[in-house]
């Protein structure tokens, strides 16, 4: 699912590639889009209780900028529900 504010980035990737058959943009975008996807049906699958990034970041004592941006690349396991990040814990959702 592309956001409204990421829509300039993915259909920046689609000229890119159209004008210099260049795939590497598009080719993130769908890899991070994928990721996203697939890490928020895992936590569902799993059962995990659902947080947001900002209370994950408060209880790891880290910055939420540094979740915020590692959600962004996908370096952690956190997706989006309307727009708002989540992550995955493993205690079982009550």
């Amino acid at each position: 699912m592309v956001l409204n504010k990421e829509k300039q980035i993915y259909y920046r990737s689609f000229n890119e590639y159209k004008d210099s058959k260049n795939p590497k943009t598009m080719e993130k975008v769908v890899a991070l889009a994928l990721l996203e996807s697939l890490h928020k049906r895992l936590a569902y699958l799993r059962g995990d209780a659902i947080i947001t990034l900002a209370d994950h970041a408060k209880t790891m004592k880290k910055s939420i900028h540094a979740f915020s941006n590692a959600a962004r690349r996908q370096t952690i396991p956190a997706f989006r529900e309307k727009g708002v990040w989540k992550i995955g814990v493993g205690i079982p959702a009550k």
